[in-house]
C-alpha cells in the first residue's frame, strides 16, 4: 500500500516470533529488514538478544552488540542486563564482568539486577573479594542493595562454611533497612546445619518465627535432614509431625530425608509407614526414594531384595539414574555377585549409548 513500516511495527513482529520461540525466523526477518534498509531501535535489538540468550546462544548475542554499533544504535541497560545475566548463568563470570566494564565505559548505568548477577557469579566461584568489591561499588554509586543481593551473599557464605561472615552480612542487611525473609533465614539455618550446629540452627529457626515469618517446607526439610545426620531421630520426627499443625505438605525432599534417616536408624516399620503416607497423599516414590531403599538393602546385605527392587523400578517405568546403577553394582560386588554386577554394568553402558544417540539425533533435528 506504499506505507513504510516503522520500528514499532517491526519490533512487534520480531517480538511475536521470539515469544513463540521462532528465534530463527526472527533472525531471518531481521536480515530481510536490513536488506531493505529499514531501521530498528534498541528495543528491537533487546528482544533479539533476549531470544538468543534463552536459546543458549549468548555468543551470538554478544556479536549483536557490535552490529548495533555499526547501525548507530546504542545498547541500553536492558540489553546489557540480558547478556550479563546469561553469561553469569553459563558460568562465564569474567566475560560478564568485562562486558560490565564495557557498559560503564559507554556511559550506560548498571542496575541492581546486573550487580546481583555478577555478585552471584563471583560468589559461586569463591571470589569473595570481587563480590564484596562490587557490593561496595554499587553502594558508592547510590544503588541500594535489595534483599536478593544480601540473600545471594549470605547463602554463598553459608554454603562455604563461613557462618561468622554470613552473620555479619545479615546484620549489615538489617542495618540497611532490608527486611530478611524466609530465604535469608533458610540460608543461615542451612549454614549452621552444614557445620553440625543444630542448636544455632534451631535458634535462627525460632528467631524467624519471632519476627513474624512463617517457616516454609524448605525450612523444616533442612532441619529434619540435619537432625537425622546427627542421629537425633526423635527430634527429626517431632519436626516432621509438626508440619501438620502448620498446614505444610511434605515435599519429595522431605519424605526422602525421613525415609533415609529412618532406614539408616533401622526403624524399618516407621519408614514403611512413611512410604504408605506418601501414597495416601498422592505422592509416589521417585528415583531418589528408590535409591535410598536400594542403598539400605545393599548395605544390610539383602542383595536379593536389592535385585528385586531394581527390577521393580524398571518394570514400573522409572528410569534408573547413574546413582541407582552405582549403588546396585557396589552392593553386588561386595556381596560376591560379580557376574550379575558385570551384566548390570554392561546394561548401563548400553543405556547410556542409546541416550547419547537420542540426544545427538534431537540436537541435529533442532539445528536443522
Amino acid at each position: 500500500m506504499g506505507y513504510q513500516p516503522d520500528a514499532v511495527v517491526l519490533t512487534t513482529l520480531i517480538k511475536g516470533l521470539c515469544f513463540n520461540q521462532n528465534v530463527g525466523k526472527a533472525l531471518d526477518f531481521y536480515d530481510d529488514i536490513m536488506a531493505k534498509g529499514l531501521k530498528l531501535d534498541e528495543v528491537s535489538y533487546g528482544i533479539i538478544a533476549n531470544g538468543l540468550c534463552k536459546m543458549g546462544k549468548t555468543t551470538s548475542a554478544l556479536k549483536l552488540l557490535k552490529v548495533m554499533g555499526r547501525h548507530l544504535v546504542k545498547p541500553n541497560t536492558v540489553i546489557y542486563n540480558t547478556i550479563i545475566v546469561a553469561l553469569c548463568k553459563e558460568g562465564l563470570v569474567n566475560d560478564a564482568h568485562n562486558l560490565y566494564f564495557e557498559m560503564t565505559d559507554h556511559g550506560v548505568p548498571p542496575n541492581v539486577v546486573i550487580y546481583n548477577s555478577l555478585i552471584h557469579g563471583f560468589c559461586r566461584m569463591d571470589q569473595w573479594q570481587q563480590a564484596n568489591q562490587l557490593l561496595n561499588e554499587m553502594i558508592s554509586k547510590g544503588i541500594q542493595p535489595d534483599v536478593y543481593t544480601f540473600n545471594i551473599i549470605v547463602d554463598a557464605l553459608c554454603k562455604d562454611g563461613r557462618i561468622v561472615q554470613a552473620q555479619a552480612v545479615f546484620a549489615r542487611m538489617v542495618k540497611s533497612d532490608q527486611r530478611p525473609h524466609v530465604v535469608t533465614y533458610n540460608a543461615l539455618i542451612d549454614g549452621h546445619c552444614l557445620t553440625n550446629n543444630i542448636i544455632e540452627a534451631k535458634e535462627v529457626f525460632n528467631k524467624m518465627i519471632e519476627n513474624g515469618l512463617a517457616p516454609e517446607i524448605v525450612s523444616y526439610s533442612i532441619l529434619i535432614n540435619a537432625c537425622f545426620k546427627m542421629k537425633m531421630v526423635d527430634e527429626a520426627m517431632d519436626l516432621f509431625k509438626e508440619l501438620d499443625s502448620r498446614n505444610l505438605v511434605p515435599s519429595f525432599v522431605t519424605y526422602n530425608s525421613v525415609i533415609d534417616g529412618l532406614l539408616k536408624s533401622r526403624r524399618i516399620s516407621c519408614a514403611q509407614y512413611i512410604i504408605y503416607e506418601m501414597h495416601d497423599r498422592g505422592l509416589h516414590p521417585n528415583v531418589s526414594t528408590y535409591n535410598i531403599l536400594l542403598d539400605v538393602f545393599c548395605k544390610m546385605g539383602h542383595i536379593d531384595k536389592a535385585i528385586t527392587l531394581f527390577r521393580q523400578i524398571v518394570n514400573q517405568g522409572f528410569r534408573p539414574d547413574v546413582k541407582t546403577y552405582t549403588i546396585l553394582i557396589d552392593g553386588l560386588c561386595k556381596g560376591g555377585r560379580l557376574n550379575y554386577a558385570w551384566d548390570t554394568f554392561q546394561y548401563l553402558l548400553a543405556a547410556e549409548i542409546v541416550n547419547l544417540t537420542l540426544k545427538i539425533v534431537n540436537d541435529c533435528s533442532f539445528s536443522y
